[in-house]
């Protein structure tokens, strides 16, 4: 008799474990490359090669005293960085060709890197001036952060992510925390390169004092410190609502806020010391080494939050939120994160000027408090129709959870405080803008437009066109051509962005009775407006180069972020079913614009950005004159 035997069942291959394992590698080498920079940046060595870049004083292998050691090593850290990053990108591309989730990172990676290795050059070239030091290290933060996601999505068992909308409710809150840990890491990275560590003495105080210090460097470290204690308090609200859920779904995303929050409190203690013993080398060298754990592990919170589906949220549902809580919902934080972006990216372009870190802290407190009381204004108006729209109906104000009054008065609350941090921190111009903005929002689109004609978004969304005016004046204390131009970009970028997502929910519009595009004249004519606007959008965006007004690294991302934009737009034209394509659309419009503000501002800072600030003066003013900012808070 023929002896048989069970078929055994074999895993499939894991085909994505080269790519994994050189992700995790050179995120590795990333996190040791990024302490060993500031190493260099703590001990002086900066220059320890002289201004020859790659070679270290004109030789590959010079003779070495600890300065140059220092340098050396780090460059050479950053070759062997490379390298993994590039063999990223090689396996993405022969391995993973057809799976854009990694495909996609993998170049991005790639493209990251070759910007790192053009700022390490400009920063020894330029001999380590401040602003160039600080891109650097936060692109080196967004390589490792892009790394930290290939790694992660190439583990075959890590959950697909699930579409926005059926997110959990505190994925937006995951998403706050990152965006301000980012924002008190590259504070901190300042404090070190402006060599501000020891004019806030004492711990927690500065200088005994809760209040800000005289100086701008005081001031900027003083920052640094409030900024990671709003960090500290964030977090411990998403820490304590995730522990508070059950749900097994929840589970990974809980874990990592947990991480967070141990290594934040390990931050504090060694910034603590580190300042009552006046800064040694060592302590500072495990500051940056904790601050890019954080980081790190943020980035793996974000990542699993955004793969959390809404039922593992109904622990959270069963339970009233916090009032806390909800009136951070009442000031939707994930739209002022754009609008913030683009009133702080004009400030880096003005003729006037790199601002200084303390009035970037104040537009920034009041430029939020001003959108998020123009946003609860608009929920406590909206409150009739919310409650007919699924992604509206459990708003803290249509659910119930704060009375229409209170949701009014805390709306106005933030407008008058925010106009007041204008007018008395920055100049009276700035807040006579962001007030103008916010009464366009809530009487042009909110009452008006909103309710009446389908070209609401259209003229009403001009409201989201005014903050790139209030940056531009919060530097320069005045309007300029330039400032215009912005403005308009935004203006042609707001229908094709809105109407993706009116395309999405257009059921919830009609139900709601809105007369959205989709609406009243149908998907068709919305996906041929959306072209025509978008393809008025792109040449708009690409002008100022021909103008003389911005250099060649803005010109290619430009091109590059707009050939990928109309990518989505024909494909919401020619695809069917509609919705996954337009969410597509919708997303990386966020993506596009906060981007294209972002190329303005690193490349006028670039070597060949500076040289156009004359033709961008005389273009504004038809004259050579120097322009001389008005505001007293502008630093050079």
């Amino acid at each position: 008799m023929k002896a048989t035997f069970p078929l055994t069942r074999t895993n499939p291959p894991d085909r994505s474990r080269l790519l994994r394992r050189l992700a995790w590698a050179g995120s590795g080498f990333a996190v040791g490359l990024i302490v060993l920079g500031g190493i260099v940046r703590i001990t002086g060595s900066g220059m320890g090669c002289g201004d020859h870049w790659p070679r270290c004083d004109g030789e590959w292998f010079p003779p070495l005293d600890l300065p140059t050691l220092i340098e050396s090593s780090h460059r050479w850290a950053a070759a062997l960085v490379s390298a993994l990053v590039f063999a990223v990108a090689v396996v993405a591309l022969r391995r993973h060709r057809s799976e854009p989730a990694l495909r996609n990172p993998a170049l991005l990676a790639g493209f990251l890197l070759v910007v790192q290795v053009l700022l390490g050059a400009v920063t020894v070239k330029l001999v380590l001036p401040p602003w160039v030091v600080i891109t650097h290290f936060a692109n080196a933060m967004v390589l490792l952060a892009t790394l930290l996601v290939i790694g992660l999505r190439a583990d075959p068992e890590v959950p697909a992510p699930v579409a926005q909308e059926q997110r959990h409710s505190d994925h937006g809150l995951v998403l706050a925390t990152a965006a301000l840990g980012f924002v008190v890491i590259l504070f901190g990275a300042q404090v070190a390169n402006f060599d501000a560590g020891l004019l806030c003495l004492g711990f927690p105080l500065c200088n005994g004092s809760a209040l800000p210090p005289e100086g701008d460097l005081a001031r900027l470290h003083w920052s640094h410190r409030a900024l990671a204690l709003g960090f500290l308090v964030l977090l411990g609200l998403l820490v304590s609502r995730l522990r508070r859920s059950r749900a097994m779904e929840t589970a990974a995303v809980r874990r990592w806020a947990t991480i967070v929050l141990g290594a934040t409190l390990v931050q504090i203690a060694v910034a603590a010391v580190m300042i009552l013993h006046l800064l040694p080398t060592g302590l500072r060298a495990l500051h940056l080494l904790v601050g890019a754990v954080i980081w790190a592990a943020l980035v793996a919170l974000a990542f699993y939050s955004a793969r959390t589906p809404l039922k593992a949220s109904e622990a959270w549902e069963s339970r009233e939120p916090s009032l806390a809580a909800d009136l951070v919902t009442l000031t939707k934080p994930r739209i002022i994160s754009l609008l913030l972006v683009t009133t702080v990216a004009p400030m880096f372009i003005t003729p006037a000027g790199l601002p200084s870190a303390t009035l970037v802290l104040w537009v920034v407190v009041g430029g939020y408090l001003m959108a998020g009381g123009a946003n609860a204004i608009n929920m406590w108006f909206d409150r009739d129709i919310d409650t007919r729209m699924s992604r509206t109906k459990l708003r803290p104000i249509p659910a119930g959870r704060i009375s229409p009054a209170a949701g009014l008065a805390f709306g106005l609350g933030l407008a008058a405080l925010a106009f007041a941090v204008f007018w008395l921190q920055v100049n009276p111009l700035s807040a006579w803008l962001a007030l103008g903005g916010l009464l366009f929002y809530v009487f042009v689109y909110t009452i008006w437009l909103k309710r009446s004609s389908p070209q609401n978004i259209v003229i009403g969304g001009a409201a989201g066109a005014f903050p790139p005016l209030v940056g531009w004046a919060a530097v320069t204390g005045r309007l300029d051509l330039a400032a215009v131009y912005l403005f308009a970009i935004i203006f042609y970028w707001t229908p094709p962005h809105f109407w993706a997502l009116a395309l999405v929910k257009q059921a919830d519009y009609a139900r709601a009775g809105i007369p959205m595009m989709p609406v009243v004249r149908g998907e068709a004519r919305t996906k041929y407006e959306m072209l025509v606007y978008t393809l008025i959008l792109l040449p708009l965006t690409v002008l100022p180069f021909f103008f003389g007004a911005l250099g060649p690294f803005y010109v290619v991302a430009a091109a590059l972020l707009g050939a990928r934009l109309l990518w989505h737009c024909l494909r919401v034209v020619r695809e069917r079913p509609i919705t996954p394509v337009a969410w597509g659309m919708y997303r990386y419009s966020l993506l596009y614009l906060a981007l294209l503000f972002a190329a303005m501002g690193v490349d006028r800072n670039l070597p060949f950005g500076r040289q156009a600030a004359p033709q961008v003066i005389m273009l504004d003013h038809a004259s050579r004159q120097t322009v001389i900012p008005v505001s007293g808070h502008v630093g050079h």
